[in-house]
């Protein structure tokens, strides 16, 4: 018989996905794995609850991504980690990790974090980056992980100031922009078109 007990399918489904993290990661405590799952279930904005616990794992799993790699030296060829910050994490951030995942050839691996994360992507942004060819709608507003901050080799920070001390070797770089939150479609569709030249600017500066 199907449980009736939404909070108790919840637990059981972050449960499920911390085992399969745990398989992905089998040098980390399944017990840390666990936490990290759990503790990502919580940080996300309870308004987001339809898709929070599928948003909750994928969170997990790039924290864990970030801690396996901790302290390791840096293989030949990896992608560029570029951590984008914002206040929200529902307009400009998305804009621009999307931005830098499409056009950056495989250089670049980009995640986006707010300080105070909204509970959803704003419409108007999912709407004019579908029209641009570059969709955002799996896009989810997240927290800062202090695990992924110390991953990135920059963090991008736009209209807010990174919370964290830099770690060795990390370059932060300040983006500043207007914030579509409350404006129409065209003075959104003008911000993209401003992030996305800031984008094209960057990755003109790295190697081939």
């Amino acid at each position: 018989m199907a449980s009736t007990d939404p909070v108790a399918d919840a637990l059981d489904e972050l449960r499920r996905g911390a085992q399969a993290l745990a398989a992905r990661h089998p040098d980390l405590d399944p017990q840390v794995v666990e936490r990290i799952a759990f503790e990502s279930h919580e940080r996300l904005p309870r308004a987001a609850e339809e898709r929070r616990v599928e948003q909750a794992l994928a969170f997990a799993a790039d924290r864990l991504d970030a801690v396996a790699r901790a302290g390791r030296d840096r293989v030949p060829g990896e992608p560029l980690r570029v951590l984008v910050e914002s206040i929200r994490n529902d307009g400009i951030s998305l804009m621009a990790a999307a931005y830098l995942d499409a056009l950056g050839g495989g250089r670049v691996a980009a995640r986006s974090a707010g300080l105070n994360p909204a509970a959803e992507a704003l419409r108007t942004v999912v709407d004019v980056m579908a029209e641009d060819g570059v969709p955002i709608d799996g896009a989810y507003p997240k927290p800062v992980a202090e695990e992924i901050a110390h991953d990135a080799d920059v963090v991008v920070a736009m209209l807010v100031e990174h919370p964290l001390d830099l770690v060795r070797g990390q370059r932060l770089e300040t983006w500043d922009f207007d914030d579509p939150a409350g404006l129409g479609t065209d003075e959104v569709r003008r911000i993209r078109d401003r992030v996305r030249r800031r984008v094209v600017e960057f990755l003109e500066t790295l190697p081939a």
